[in-house]
């Protein structure tokens, strides 16, 4: 019997601490809560001026992938940091590649205030694309997952953000000084309330631009901290599977996944890319078709 052909077995109703994980609320929640300290962060630095560091932190305190561009030269001086970063730095990095090897790339879907905004973009453009036919047709056009040519675009952009990765961590072990700053739109996010404009705000403006079209560009494309979270995310015991004999192949799960993966033709779901978001496992219809499974993936059957 195939899976086509099994009776209905719709998913009931979830309750407890599974339904509050896979419910897309309480993520959002949890997202806003981390975007809003590091506005309020923001806002005190520069309201405070020269006075701020006795009020807060400056924001880039918080920013992990300062921790491993400090990294090499932290270790390699007896404890002196690369310019802009300092222990907390490498406190938050430790934090994230932590989180990393116990729920893979968590990181960048529950609490990374970038992937916040990106998020909040993409549903903007699905609710302008719900009220605009023409814009609808025109995005899905350009966008519509399995078209040979963005299919071929998508696969190979997303071996860019490990180049970034390692010119980012090389660059500052060798020159001393954060290279990736001045393109980091996160950075340039936090500086333009300070009205200083470096290329990286160009790199925020393309990024904020391509989430109407794309969920999550910077993330699938080009951050340096999700490909070291999901590397590092691969030697973690939590993966998602899917059981073949419950799932119809209906594609609600992939046409869910913000990063664009294959999860309807998946039996495991470890990939690097994978943000560890939950959404296709709140969105499958399916009874025991996708789960969070504690393990060795390659010993699922």
């Amino acid at each position: 019997m195939t899976a086509q052909s099994l009776p209905s077995r719709v998913k009931p109703r979830l309750s407890g601490f599974k339904a509050l994980l896979t419910h897309q609320y309480f993520r959002r929640v949890v997202q806003l809560a981390f975007a809003t300290f590091i506005v309020y962060v923001t806002a005190v630095h520069v309201a405070g001026g020269e006075s701020a560091s006795n009020l807060t932190a400056s924001p880039e305190a918080f920013c992990p992938f300062g921790g491993l561009e400090t990294f090499y030269r932290y270790i390699t001086s007896g404890g002196t940091y690369v310019p802009h970063t300092h222990l907390s730095n490498l406190v938050v990095a430790a934090a994230v590649l932590v989180t990393a090897l116990l729920l893979r790339s968590a990181f960048c879907g529950w609490i990374c205030p970038l992937g916040f905004i990106q998020d909040l973009i993409h549903s903007f453009s699905a609710w302008l694309q719900k009220r605009f036919v023409p814009l609808r047709k025109t995005l899905r056009t350009l966008t519509q997952r399995g078209r040979p040519v963005w299919a071929f675009l998508d696969k190979y952009l997303r071996f860019v953000k490990y180049a970034v990765l390692i010119w980012a961590v090389t660059g500052a072990a060798i020159y001393g000084v954060m290279v990736f700053k001045d393109y980091d739109p996160w950075s340039a996010l936090i500086n333009f309330a300070e009205w200083t404009f470096t290329p990286g705000l160009v790199v925020l403006g393309l990024t904020l631009v391509g989430s109407l079209f794309v969920e999550r560009p910077w993330c699938r494309y080009a951050c340096p901290l999700g490909a070291a979270s999901g590397l590092l995310g691969k030697l973690s015991p939590v993966y998602l599977k899917r059981e073949a004999d419950a799932c119809t192949s209906c594609k609600i799960c992939t046409n869910a996944c913000p990063m664009g993966l294959n999860v309807h033709s998946a039996t495991t779901i470890t990939s690097v890319d994978c943000i560890s978001c939950l959404e296709c496992v709140g969105e499958c219809p399916r009874e025991g078709a996708l789960e969070v499974k504690v393990g060795l993936p390659f010993m699922a059957k």
